[in-house]
């Protein structure tokens, strides 16, 4: 719900520089800077234009006599940068449809300037999934199976380090389901906040699923799927959705904005593309739910263990989890209500994985 929406907002601001609001003097900044990075590239430019500005990552569309590149200044710390970079030259170099990246004219993959590092990449022209049409939504799910797969084999130069994923997910379950009971402390000072009333009356039932969904994860497979992935890992995109993949103007699924991959089991992507995208309507749609499953597994099945993992995954409440961090973290001012709903969300889903894993 407010993890969906703010996902959204983040991506219609990576896509469109005006909800920046630069003023001129700093979009002529960037455009400077660009000017300066871009000359360690073997390219004429044309023109420079900011297409997304104002946070760490920044993006621009640069016009060449052979037509538009992107720029892109990285907002990763540099050693999960160059895991990304070189993730990504890895799938373009085998044929995956992700932008590929340009050298520069020392044939390196990047150019550092000051802190940051700059990447060059292919120009992709296309446009967003609308995720409400059946047909969209079963290209976006087959374009994350090809994802994975392709992704297979790929291992970071020697000296870049390895970011997985793999195996910490009860370390992740423990960590949230400890940082809700602290939660409730806070809630606790706030005795005639609506909000925190609530919270408090209803937390330890869904801190409780979460640690029974940590003890449901342990007895399942899932220790030995990873022990058998990480021989052969696949990676994560972990930001999949429709900010960060395109239908391309020649027809084909493009993925983009690999900042953020890892190791992992392919399923932590589905489980963080399908719960939020669920969470919308406030009741559980199985129509929905089984399009994009039964999609992706048209390119990448799984196994029933490996599906009955992911439904087990699919139980933490992630969701409700996210509001209550949007609103005692981030302190963004949500209301009773969107606690309510996203209680009332987290119920329907129980409902429905329950009677899947059964």
């Amino acid at each position: 719900m407010v993890e969906r929406l703010l996902e959204e907002n983040n991506h219609n601001q990576e896509e469109n520089s005006t909800e920046y609001a630069l003023t001129p003097e700093e979009e002529q900044k960037l455009i400077s800077l660009a000017e300066t990075i871009i000359k360690n590239w073997e390219v004429t430019v044309n023109s420079v234009e900011v297409i997304q500005g104002g946070q760490m990552a920044i993006v621009w569309k640069i016009h060449t006599i052979e037509g538009p590149i992107c720029l892109k200044r990285i907002h990763r710390p540099e050693k999960k940068a160059l895991f990304s970079i070189n993730a990504q030259n890895y799938l373009a170099l085998k044929g995956m449809r992700v932008p590929g990246i340009i050298p520069n004219k020392n044939g390196i993959l990047y150019t550092k300037h000051g802190p940051f590092l700059f990447v060059v990449y292919e120009w992709i022209e296309g446009r967003p999934f609308e995720l409400t049409v059946q047909e969209d939504l079963e290209f976006i799910m087959k374009g994350l199976a090809e994802f994975h797969t392709a992704s297979i084999g790929y291992r970071p130069p020697e000296g870049v380090p390895i970011f997985t994923k793999l195996g910490r997910w009860p370390n992740h379950y423990i960590k949230r389901c400890q940082q809700m009971e602290t939660w409730k402390l806070l809630a606790k000072s706030l005795p005639d906040d609506p909000f925190s009333k609530l919270y408090l009356a209803e937390a330890d039932f869904f801190i409780k699923e979460g640690r029974d969904t940590l003890k449901r994860l342990l007895e399942s497979e899932y220790l030995d799927w990873v022990g058998t992935v990480k021989g052969m890992p696949n990676l994560c995109h972990q930001d999949y959705g429709t900010g960060n993949s395109l239908l391309g103007d020649d027809g084909q699924i493009w993925v983009i904005d690999l900042d953020t991959v890892s190791f992992d089991l392919p399923i932590r992507d589905l489980r963080k593309m399908i719960i939020p995208l669920l969470d919308t309507t406030g009741v559980w749609n199985d129509d929905q739910f089984n399009v994009m499953i039964n999609a992706y597994e048209s390119v990448s099945p799984l196994t029933e263990k490996q599906k009955e993992i992911m439904f087990i995954d699919m139980l933490f409440p992630y969701e409700l989890y996210d509001v209550i961090r949007e609103r005692y973290v981030r302190k963004s001012p949500l209301m009773e209500n969107e606690l309510a709903e996203a209680f009332e969300y987290e119920r329907i889903k129980s409902g429905a994985l329950n009677q899947l894993i059964k």
